[in-house]
């Protein structure tokens, strides 16, 4: 039983299954900020810390909101759960199904969101005196931080790999991307349908070939070179990489761009509220969690 335990808040278990959900949730929110895989890995231990934190605050803002007896009417309840419903087209059938479908029932579900929104009841009593940001301090933080706005190149494409398994197989493997790419330049077949059934990068079994959007450094140079010299809406000649050979497919293009103050000054000002918002949370959990018997299992 010890061994399912991350940590103990005066007494009450903390699984090491609500540290692996804070993980995950960690993980996800810098895939999102395009931190590529092998950074984040390298990260991993610290991320797992941060997480098991993440997960002794969310306990002890919990047994906060009881103390102070926060409570989440029904109504309340109930419109939350319509934001899921309409989150899925308006059939509650199908969110009912999904939600049994992660091994939850329907009731455990609304008291994931009942403890939520007591939470989030909580933290907006915490924040109520955050100040919103001045005119001097959006500028201020701009100013210092101006390259971090700076948007880069990018492009958005499609590719197709054929993978030889060894230097006697490349032939075969160009002439079979060849016969591809013809039909796709003749309108005998969709890109994306040819990558969906030839491409040995599973992007063209699960997305048509899709690479979403990139920008320099994230590709192989070769690669790189064809898919920002391609204009849109064409499909490269045939080019190799260490990987196979490719054919390549750009759909948009985006240059880079140094945005003023004007155009980004509400990011800035969210962004820095947020941030005081999160200081005080932070704070406050501080608090707590110095009163509190917490032990790391």
């Amino acid at each position: 039983m010890a061994d399912t335990i991350a940590a103990t808040v005066n007494g009450d278990p903390i699984p090491l299954q609500a540290v692996d959900f804070e993980l995950q949730r960690l993980i996800h929110f810098y895939q999102q900020q395009g931190v590529p895989e092998a950074q984040i890995r390298t990260q991993i231990d610290a991320l797992r810390g941060r997480a098991l934190d993440q997960a002794i605050g969310t306990k002890l803002l919990i047994d906060e909101t009881k103390r102070l007896d926060i409570t989440v009417s029904g109504e309340e309840l109930d419109a939350q759960f319509e934001t899921y419903v309409k989150q899925f087209g308006g059939d509650r059938d199908h969110l009912e199904k999904a939600i049994k479908a992660q091994g939850m029932t329907v009731d455990r579900f609304k008291q994931e969101l009942a403890q939520g929104a007591r939470i989030n009841k909580l933290i907006e009593q915490i924040c109520s005196t955050v100040p919103t940001p001045t005119e001097d301090e959006i500028k201020a933080h701009y100013e210092a931080h101006k390259d971090e706005y700076k948007t880069e190149d990018r492009v958005l494409a499609q590719h197709i790999l054929i993978k030889p398994n060894s230097d006697g197989e490349k032939p075969a493997a160009r002439a079979k991307l060849e016969a591809i790419r013809e039909r796709i330049v003749s309108g005998k077949s969709v890109f994306g349908d040819e990558a969906a059934a030839h491409s040995d990068c599973p992007s063209g079994k699960s997305n048509g070939g899709s690479l979403g959007w990139f920008g320099r450094g994230m590709m192989v140079k070769p690669f790189e070179d064809v898919a920002f010299s391609l204009p849109c809406g064409e499909v490269s000649e045939i080019l190799e990489t260490q990987f196979g050979y490719h054919i390549i497919l750009k759909s948009e293009e985006e240059k880079g761009h140094m945005p003023t103050l004007e155009e980004i000054h509400d990011n800035v000002r969210d962004f820095l509220f947020h941030a005081k918002r999160g200081e005080a949370v932070s704070a406050h959990v501080a608090e707590l969690r110095a009163k509190a018997d917490v032990k790391i299992a």
